[in-house]
């Protein structure tokens, strides 16, 4: 137990033995404060009038100000802290009141004269721990801990450790660096302790090592002769995969370290023919290095070319210019018909050749703006969807005539028994047979009929006829997208057109000349399909259907009926849509006969004759679109 007091005892007196110390300065501190203030009301009676005083909320240096103004005393007030006082004094002498803040916030007192200075006691620096660098010789690798250290310190320490040179130019010995990083590979440590002070470290002839400020601040820094190029932005800010696309985040690089940078990087010769000068900031990732120099020679005056593999920077202006040539070939769309599609601005200085035997574009210009055509050639080329049309067109035509009647009369000469009883009854009978049949009703009751003349005939009528016509086609239409389809299927008409021409005028003499015409009568369709995104195709349909309905008179042209149609419709892949009702109906009826007679029923088919005709044609359209 006494051994447990013993331990506890040692380890609790430094603490003890510090605490002592501490009180011991701040007594010996007071005791020299009052001994300062008493010497002052010595040296200067107003010190030692007594004053009334009371604040809340106040700053220590506006209540040291007010003491001073009030009571016509000399202070001067320099802390570095100026916390709120609230106090609550009567008749209390100044000496003590100056002596009471200093003690309670810590002020220090120098005189001189009747001059009083009240100011914060100085702060001790802060102990900064011993810079730490450590090198593994095995694995290469690189430790720091270390804050506020000259770089040329860490310098030294890095070449003594690790035996690799890395030097600091002259004009930055005193500039001062921090990190703190754990057994990193030696290139990546100085990477990123460069990176993490505003700095740039490059590696030159010889595994030479050496740092420089980045941005505009390094164009002081000289090489010193070591071989190492210069960059004007962390090394990290500019990336290669392994694919050799560029990801790239820099502020304010100069133009040409960037080009540099990204050639050597790539693998890739390069050659400047012109100086190219000016920065830019960058900010992409994961893109192929001929859009990369595109982007960031974009607006500076300055072009890239590529030579049996050389990457060619110079001016873009008229003296002189980078001109590029390619050959573009084309997959899907037809080469003819693209250089009228490519925008004006973009042809503006550029020439554009068609060379059919390869289906190909010939481009050549300055190469920014060849490859601003390429690449509007890219997005256009895309494969064209084809459409396959399936059509069904069913043309219904029913019609009904019914004639029912007797005729007679006299003719010029004897006429001939002829005609048909069935299917239906369309007979003409001469007097002989007329007489016969008289015959046959004579001698019934009272009838007694006398005989016709030779030259009487008579005709019978009792016929119905009707019929269903049905044509059908199914043509199938195949067109790219946006293209127009048509189909036109029909008969054609000629007829005579006579033209008379009078020749002479003594004697004249009439000439005639024949011209032979013609009239089509046609069923047209018309489809352009559009399809969208979503598996819809939408149709602009155009048909029209035209007949010949007969000649009004012998030698007047053939006359025609239309029918036509006109629609925007919207189906899906593969479905079909039905076009209907385009239809025509006609009828005629007439009738002959007595006066009155002919009206009543039954007899108005022995003393008259009717005919009644009705046609109805019918026109549909069936379509069908699919996407190949």
């Amino acid at each position: 137990m006494k051994l447990a007091y013993i331990v506890l005892c040692v380890f609790l007196l430094p603490y003890c033995l510090k605490a002592e110390s501490a009180d011991s300065l701040r007594l010996m501190r007071t005791k020299e404060l009052k001994a300062v203030f008493d010497s002052l009301g010595v040296a200067d009676p107003v010190y030692l009038q007594k004053t009334d005083l009371s604040v809340g909320n106040v700053r220590l240096s506006e209540l040291l100000r007010s003491i001073a103004t009030v009571n016509q005393v000399n202070l001067c007030v320099k802390t570095t802290q100026d916390p709120l006082v609230a106090c609550n004094f009567s008749r209390a002498r100044i000496t003590d009141l100056l002596y009471f803040l200093c003690r309670e916030y810590g002020l220090e007192a120098d005189i001189c004269g009747n001059i009083v200075t009240l100011s914060s006691p100085p702060q001790p620096e802060p102990l900064l721990p011993e810079p730490f660098v450590g090198y593994d010789s095995v694995r290469s690798a690189l430790s720091f801990d270390f804050r506020e250290v000259p770089l040329a310190d860490i310098a030294r320490r890095i070449t003594r450790l690790s035996g690799i040179n890395v030097i600091v130019p002259q004009s930055m010995y005193t500039f001062k660096v921090s990190a703190y990083l754990e057994k990193l590979p030696f290139p990546e440590a100085l990477e990123a302790l460069a990176s993490a002070n505003g700095l740039v470290v490059n590696r030159g002839e010889g595994g030479v090592w050496g740092f420089e400020v980045s941005g505009e601040q390094g164009t002081a820094s000289a090489t010193l002769g070591t071989g190492f190029r210069r960059r004007s932005f962390p090394a990290d800010h500019l990336s290669i995969d392994s694919l050799k696309r560029v990801s790239a985040r820099i502020t304010s690089g100069k133009l040409e370290d960037i080009l540099v940078e990204t050639c050597e990087l790539l693998g890739e010769d390069y050659f400047f023919a012109t100086p190219v000068k000016g920065q830019t900031s960058v900010y992409v990732k994961n893109i192929d290095s001929r859009t990369f120099f595109d982007v960031i020679l974009g607006g500076t005056g300055v072009s890239c070319g590529e030579y049996e593999g050389v990457y060619v920077f110079g001016s873009s202006g008229k003296e002189g210019a980078m001109v590029t040539t390619r050959v573009v070939p084309l997959r899907y769309r037809a080469a003819a018909a693209l250089p009228d599609l490519i925008p004006e601005a973009l042809k503006k200085e550029v020439q554009v050749q068609l060379f059919p035997d390869l289906n190909s574009l010939i481009i050549s210009g300055e190469s920014r703006k060849v490859s601003a055509i390429c690449r509007f050639l890219e997005t256009i080329d895309k494969r064209i969807p084809l459409i396959t049309i399936d059509v069904i067109i069913a043309d219904v035509t029913k019609s009904t005539i019914r004639e029912a009647g007797i005729e007679a009369g006299l003719g010029n000469a004897p006429a001939s028994t002829s005609g048909t009883l069935s299917a239906g009854i369309d007979m003409k009978l001469n007097a002989a047979s007329i007489n016969q049949l008289i015959n046959s009703f004579n001698g019934f009751g009272s009838v007694n009929l006398g005989r016709v003349t030779p030259d009487f005939y008579m005709n019978l009528k009792f016929l119905e006829e009707s019929g269903d016509i049905e044509l059908r086609s199914t043509p199938k239409l195949s067109t790219l997208n946006g293209h127009e389809a048509t189909l036109k299927s029909g008969e054609t008409r000629y007829y005579k057109e006579v033209a008379s021409n009078i020749i002479g005028t003594q004697n004249p003499i009439q000439s005639d000349s024949y011209t032979w015409k013609s009239i089509d009568a046609n069923l047209s369709l018309r489809i352009v399909p559009y399809v969208g995104q979503d598996n819809h195709i939408t149709l602009e349909i155009e048909i029209e259907q035209s007949e010949f309905t007969g000649k009004e008179e012998k030698d007047a042209p053939p006359t025609t009926a239309t029918r036509s149609f006109k629609s925007l419709i919207r189906v899906k892949d593969g479905e079909m849509v039905l076009l209907g009702g385009i239809e025509r109906n006609s009828r005629d009826r007439s009738s002959r006969g007595l006066p009155f007679i002919s009206r009543i029923p039954v007899l108005k088919w022995l003393f008259g004759s009717t005919k009644n005709n009705k046609v109805s044609q019918k026109l549909n359209i069936f379509i069908k679109p699919a996407v190949l």
